[in-house]
């Protein structure tokens, strides 16, 4: 793994991090690298492929938020992590884990409230 190729795994990362609704697209044109180079980066790096990284990184902060904001209202979540809806917010978290945004926040509360008990 070269040094070059780390570290721009880590910019693709941090950039899914503060918006995954990010396309592939805007993130190259950001980086000011070509797409092609994301997504081989992306393939070699981690194994995953883009889109697979990409949703990953949003169930991972969905999930983050639903356990320490259980009440938060999904469309204030949808829209702080940039999508321009909550019905294409809905469909990215229906693909990416194959549960609805409350379905998930059910599961991570009593995933909690499991924890808890025990």
């Amino acid at each position: 793994m070269s040094q070059a190729h780390k570290l721009l795994l880590h910019a693709i990362s941090l950039r899914l991090h503060s918006a995954p609704s990010g396309g592939l697209e805007n993130l190259a044109r950001e980086l000011r690298v070509s797409r092609r180079t994301i997504e081989r980066t992306v393939i070699r790096e981690s194994g995953k492929t883009f889109r697979d990284l990409r949703e990953e990184v949003l169930v991972e902060l969905v999930t983050a938020v639903f356990a320490s904001h259980p009440t938060r209202p999904i469309k204030e979540l949808s829209f702080d992590l940039g999508y321009n809806s909550a019905r294409s917010f809905a469909r990215a978290v229906k693909r990416a884990c194959g549960s609805s945004p409350e379905e998930l926040r059910s599961r991570v509360i009593h995933a909690l409230l499991a924890s808890h008990n025990a």
